[in-house]
């Protein structure tokens, strides 16, 4: 998938769950929407091609020489470790929204990369193999559709989030 795909991904993720909480405060939100687009696009930091991979190359490339393209830097193990080690004893609201949100985002990521032909290794590193749940070529026109889903159905909820209208009442009025 690329990067637009990708925030759109964690964006939904963050103004979904956000939608569903009651006492909405504009600060905490924001950081756990922030941290969820930073989250989205991270593990392609392993790719210098990529949208994050671009923007900081000597780590991009050094971390591509060592662990390889979708392989340590998309094994939901290696987050899961880093989500445990991350939020133990975090008291800041704050500094734990943030952390929320950026795995939220990783976790987006990982899902949409699954739906793509070449898959994710979701066991890595007890195993190498790559699962693939769907048939999205990346940069293919099913990509750019389901990018735009993505970006409609972001659009519905902020808006109901904001008020505006409830087509499809993602929050309790």
């Amino acid at each position: 998938m690329n990067y637009k795909t990708h925030m759109n991904g964690g964006i939904l993720g963050s103004i979904y769950l956000t939608s569903q909480m009651s006492n909405i405060e504009l600060l905490p939100v924001s950081i756990f929407i922030g941290g969820s687009i930073l989250g989205s696009l991270l593990p392609d930091i392993d790719h210098k091609s990529s949208y994050i991979g671009k923007k900081a190359k000597p780590v991009s490339r050094v971390i591509n020489k060592l662990a390889g393209h979708r392989q340590l830097f998309h094994s939901p193990l290696l987050y899961l470790i880093l989500y445990l080690v991350a939020t133990y004893n975090i008291k800041d609201t704050y500094k734990l929204t943030f952390i929320n949100g950026l795995f939220l985002g990783i976790g987006s990521h990982l899902v949409l990369d699954s739906l793509t032909v070449g898959g994710i290794p979701w066991f890595y590193p007890l195993s190498k193999k790559k699962i693939s749940l769907g048939k999205i070529k990346t940069n293919s026109q099913l990509e750019f559709t389901f990018c735009g889903i993505l970006i409609f159905v972001n659009i519905v909820i902020l808006l109901d989030l904001l008020r505006i209208t409830s087509i499809f009442t993602f929050t309790q009025h």
